[in-house]
Formats: structure tokens, C-alpha cells, sequence
């Protein structure tokens, strides 16, 4: 089992936090579910490593969010919805990666204005349950219009990304298939995948300014 990496100055920094004290200042200031969830769940948490993580970014986005009481005065439902689970999955989350990627995603809520609600509730899903690394895939090969899990023996197609058969490329294509990142059906050889229309507002929320 790979063992978590030492704690960070920023965790040093933050190390003498209750989790639960955080999770309560994000509460009160973007109110709703949070107020009774956060602390509740934040009580679950195991591994003082991994909760000095923790307690270290939500210590920053408590700050982040205190400095943004306009935006969230002013948070459409679908951006409310967005912020809500990016926040709850830090309690979730045990990849150092994922957590930074959290902190991307609320601040990019903030300025979410143009996610309709259905969208919201599609992308929470995504986020709450990518990895570091689909995340990663995603925003690198966006850009090709399928994906083909193939070792190439066919002719090469343009704007196609080929996966190798067996490869951990392969394990990724199947999780973001299953997200519903990657077009409906599980991935096969010779069938072509295509990213799904809410990539995009998903790679803007993953991506930093």
C-alpha cells in the first residue's frame, strides 16, 4: 500500500484545526446543507495525516470563501449546487491530487454563472467521484474527437486518441465512461468513444484561471 506523503507546510500550518470547526465556518457562510452535514461528517474522518490534510484546504477555502461574500450572496441555484458537493467531497477524498482539484472547482464555481441546474447536478456527480488522474486525461485529450481503445492495427484515423488494450490508460477510459464523460456504453475494441457535451463546462471547472 503506498504510504501518504509527509504533511506539507501548509498542513504544519493548519494542523491545529478541528476539521469539524472548519467545516462549520464553511457552513455558516454558505449555509443550507452544509450547516448539519459538514460537521457530522467530518467526524468520520480517519488517519490524522489524512485529517491534517483536510483541515489544511478546507482551512483555505473557509478563507477563500470569506473573501467571495458577494459571489455567494449571489449564487444561482445551480452554482449553490455545484459548491455544495465540490465542499462535501473534500470529505471524501484521500488523494492529495483530488483535493487541489476541489479547491480549483469552488472557485470556479463562483464564476460558474452560465451551468444550468440539470447540468449542475450532472457535473457534481463527475466531480464528486473523478479521479486525480481522469481528471488529468480529460483535460489533456479533450481536444481529440474519439477514443479508441485499439492497438493500432487498423489505419490510424485523424482527430482519434488510441488507448493500448490492457494499458492503465484503458482502466481511466472505463472509469470516465462510466462517469458519463465519455459517450453511453462501455469501452470496447473498436468502438470509438466520444466525450459528452458537459466536458467542456467540466474541464472549465477543473482548470484553473
Amino acid at each position: 500500500m503506498k504510504k501518504l506523503p509527509g504533511p506539507t507546510r501548509l498542513e504544519k500550518t493548519a494542523g491545529s484545526l478541528p476539521v469539524e470547526g472548519v467545516a462549520t465556518i464553511i457552513a455558516a457562510i454558505a449555509g443550507g446543507p452544509l450547516a448539519a452535514l459538514l460537521p457530522v461528517l467530518s467526524n468520520s474522518l480517519a488517519g490524522e495525516r489524512l485529517r491534517r490534510r483536510i483541515e489544511a484546504h478546507l482551512t483555505e477555502v473557509s478563507r477563500e470563501l470569506q473573501e467571495q461574500r458577494e459571489a455567494l450572496r449571489n449564487l444561482s441555484d445551480a452554482q449553490y449546487k455545484l459548491l455544495n458537493e465540490a465542499v462535501l467531497a473534500f470529505l471524501q477524498t484521500t488523494q492529495a491530487e483530488k483535493l487541489e482539484i476541489l479547491r480549483t472547482v469552488v472557485r470556479r464555481s463562483l464564476v460558474a454563472h452560465d451551468v444550468e441546474p440539470q447540468e449542475a447536478i450532472m457535473l457534481s456527480r463527475i466531480i464528486r467521484d473523478i479521479t486525480a488522474e481522469e481528471a488529468q486525461f480529460v483535460v489533456e485529450h479533450f481536444s481529440n474527437r474519439f477514443v479508441l481503445i485499439s492497438d493500432q492495427s487498423v489505419p490510424p484515423a485523424a482527430e482519434t486518441l488510441y488507448v493500448q488494450p490492457g494499458s492503465r490508460d484503458e482502466l481511466i477510459v472505463a472509469g470516465l465512461a462510466s462517469l458519463g464523460v465519455l459517450s453511453v456504453g462501455q469501452p470496447t475494441y473498436g468502438q470509438a468513444l466520444r466525450f459528452s457535451q458537459i466536458t467542456g463546462k467540466l474541464i472549465v471547472l477543473l482548470t484553473a484561471y
